[in-house]
């Protein structure tokens, strides 16, 4: 599953309105170096899509991970967000190279939190 996420892109495309999307938020409104950045460089906002298509998926996705409560999972997801765009993706302060790797390391982050749990929610193996 991870492969097929990856190599196809067939989520971020399915998360996009009929038009093309430069980011995951309104670049009109971008106001600091880090948006700005990824609101001109067509590459950042692609992947600042899929980070976001992916954070969307996993909201969506209810296991039951170690006992773990729907409503903790969330929160963890969300927290993890909210870290990383504070202390990774916002902390490079509109440098493309650190996007870029910044970007890189949330998607595998994001997609190795759904290896994990994606198994308990459809009841079986995705790899």
């Amino acid at each position: 599953m991870r492969t097929l996420l990856r190599s196809s892109g067939l989520l971020a495309v399915l998360a996009l309105p009929l038009h093309a999307q430069v980011a995951s938020f309104d670049c009109g409104k971008a106001s600091t170096p880090t948006e700005r950045a990824i609101c001109a460089t067509p590459e950042l906002g692609r992947k600042d899509v899929t980070v976001a298509a992916y954070y969307q998926l996993l909201l969506r996705l209810k296991p039951a991970a170690a006992g773990m409560a729907y409503r903790e999972f969330d929160d963890q997801v969300r927290a993890g967000q909210r870290q990383w765009l504070q202390d990774e993706r916002d902390a490079c302060r509109g440098d493309r190279r650190c996007l870029d790797r910044a970007y890189d390391r949330r998607t595998d982050a994001l997609l190795t939190t759904f290896d994990a749990n994606a198994a308990l929610t459809f009841g079986r193996a995705l790899n």
